[in-house]
């Protein structure tokens, strides 16, 4: 992402871009599932939203 930050919708404050990795261990399945969740997170009024696949 070229931009990491932009103004929220709610407070006007800086929004910053995350992107956290969930790791599941299913029982029986050798290979843990990985999940990848990208969001924009207010850290003023802790609005978030997910973020758009293209940009």
């Amino acid at each position: 992402m070229e931009d990491a930050t932009k103004e929220c919708p709610l407070c006007g404050g800086t929004m910053h871009f995350k992107e956290h990795q969930a790791v599941t261990q299913v029982p029986g399945n050798p290979k843990p599932a990985t999940t990848t969740t990208r969001e924009w997170v207010c850290p003023d009024c802790d609005y978030f939203e997910d973020a758009d696949e293209e940009g």
